[in-house]
């Protein structure tokens, strides 16, 4: 008997307890604001009953654990813990994954030193620690899941060292510019490490979270998408047949979803927006068993879904307090 499953992520905006506060002072919920937040999080878990889910911007992981556990997670993780940047005000939100079914083991993908310093960047590292966690799941077996928040679009700047207003657009350019070589250093360290762990171990794997970039050919996120090409042309140039399983090819489980039902050019919605611009920042990446047209697929994709209603048509006494990003959630069935 085959027993699908689903896996969601999601972006929880500062999920913080009060009194505590995020970024500035000021930054507290009032507890009837902390109560609809809970209640815009536990009213999107009843609703979809995701068995395993990635969480971001996570502030209070001790209360989203409790939260979790009584809505039936028992298996909460993370690799980190936000930072306290004075008195009661955090800096630094972290990852987070819960899960229905047991987590066999967990641990932090961390940056490759000797890669960083070959290429002259020693100084950087992860703005936000991915997890990594192995779920045993019934039928399927185990599988390897992979919690991400690559560094957002803001500049990064320190405006402490700032000293001439006129510069500032020129120096605004400058700080987006560092983000974004910093995501695009960040992918490419992801893939490196999964490469790594994919090698040793073999397991399927899942790549989820808010990736803060749409992922195309242009996107300093290409590596997510390209790497599994690039592995079989180095293979080809090295006179090697490259074997059927890829260890390092990713596949987007919206693109997935379509090539099961049969639908190409099916629409794809936002999952944030700015302004009354949308963009796909919040993404689902599978590897190549989830992939019907590969010979090693061992489940299909017979579902995905974004859950943007708070976004394009808000209840204010339900969703004021819940996030910016729109969940999103995709249901496989094994291959039995």
């Amino acid at each position: 008997m085959s027993i699908p499953f689903r896996i969601a992520s999601v972006n929880l905006l500062n999920y913080i307890e009060p009194p505590l506060a995020s970024y500035e002072y000021d930054a507290i919920y009032s507890q009837a604001q902390w109560q609809q937040k809970q209640q815009w999080l536990q009213q999107f878990i009843e609703h979809q009953q995701p068995d395993i889910i990635g969480f971001q911007e996570v502030f209070s992981c001790d209360t989203l654990k409790q939260q979790l556990h009584t809505l039936g997670y028992p298996y909460f993780v993370v690799v980190q813990q936000p930072e306290l940047l004075a008195d009661y005000i955090y800096h630094k939100p972290v990852v987070a994954l819960a899960s229905r079914y047991e987590v066999t083991s967990c641990a932090a993908l961390n940056a490759d030193t000797a890669l960083l310093n070959a290429a002259g960047l020693s100084g950087l590292h992860f703005s936000r620690q991915p997890l990594r966690a192995t779920i045993q799941l019934p039928v399927f077996g185990a599988l390897d899941c992979c919690v991400v928040h690559l560094k957002s679009k803001r500049p990064q700047l320190d405006t402490a060292l700032l000293q001439d207003d006129h510069d500032s657009a020129l120096q605004a350019a400058f700080g987006r510019w560092a983000a974004t070589v910093q995501r695009g250093t960040e992918a490419h360290l992801l893939m490196h490490a999964l490469y790594q762990r994919r090698q040793q171990q073999r397991l399927p794997l899942v790549l989820m979270g808010d990736l803060n970039d749409t992922l195309s050919e242009s996107s300093p996120l290409s590596i997510l998408s390209a790497a599994g090409n690039l592995w079989q042309q180095q293979a080809q140039a090295n006179g090697l047949v490259a074997p059927a399983w890829n260890p390092i090819r990713l596949h987007d489980a919206f693109l997935l979803a379509n090539q099961q039902q049969n639908t190409p050019s099916a629409a794809r919605p936002a999952t944030h927006y700015y302004g009354s611009k949308g963009s796909v920042l919040d993404y689902i990446l599978l590897s190549d068993e989830f992939d019907g047209q590969q010979p090693g697929c061992r489940a299909d994709v017979v579902r995905y879904a974004t859950f943007d209603k708070h976004l394009v048509r808000p209840d204010y006494s339900l969703d004021a307090y819940s996030s910016d990003h729109a969940p999103v959630l995709v249901e496989c069935t094994p291959i039995v």
